[in-house]
């Protein structure tokens, strides 16, 4: 019963730290950096949470948001990722990939509510012509919508897991998985590592 509570709370927390992406102050509360290890803490596996969250801000950091681009969600996949082993019992590996196939997912998710947004702005333009400039329940809206869509997108992906761990021969999945996770760090330096020479070069 602890660990259901436990898994609610972290996804509503999910949806509140995935207002920092756009929505709401941009403090980097939104990264997987920050994310996997506040959940991990809080689900009692701040090691495995940290690891997770550090290696997917690896794999994320290069995605920029530039123009109608939805890049993969690093909120919502470090939170699948750590709920996934902490709640749905997968192993770290497996709960990674997991994580990746959910931050990869909601960006189609996150595409549809941006567009339903888009007939707002006709009704705010409306509004600010007619001297009322008082626009906070629109971003009230907007956020609560983003907030909720988020912790029900994590606590239906970490319900996924549960089930998955219920999967008769799992566990012969564990040694590809253990072994594709071990890389991780070194694809995520590469790329890092790509990513400083060319502005490197660029400064030159």
């Amino acid at each position: 019963m602890i660990t259901v509570i436990k898994t609610v709370l972290s996804a509503a927390l999910s949806g509140l730290l995935g207002l920092d992406a756009v929505q709401a102050g941009q403090f980097l509360l939104s990264r997987p950096a920050f994310v996997g290890p506040l959940l991990g803490w809080l689900n009692g596996c701040p090691l495995e949470g940290a690891r997770l969250g550090i290696l997917l801000e690896l794999l994320y950091i290069d995605f920029i948001p530039v123009g109608g681009v939805v890049p993969p969600n690093g909120t919502a996949a470090a939170a699948v990722g750590v709920l996934a082993h902490s709640a749905g019992g997968l192993a770290p590996s497996l709960s990674f990939f997991l994580g990746l196939a959910a931050g990869r997912s909601y960006s189609y998710i996150e595409y549809q509510l941006r567009a339903s947004r888009s007939p707002w702005n006709a009704v705010i333009e409306a509004q600010v012509a007619a001297g009322d400039i008082f626009l906070r329940r629109w971003l009230v809206k907007a956020m609560l919508i983003e907030n909720a869509v988020m912790g029900a997108y994590v606590l239906a992906w970490a319900a996924l897991a549960a089930c998955i761990s219920y999967l008769p021969g799992l566990s012969r999945l564990y040694p590809g998985t253990d072994f594709a996770y071990s890389l991780m760090p070194w694809l995520g330096l590469s790329g890092l590592y790509f990513r400083f020479r060319t502005q490197i070069y660029k400064k030159r």
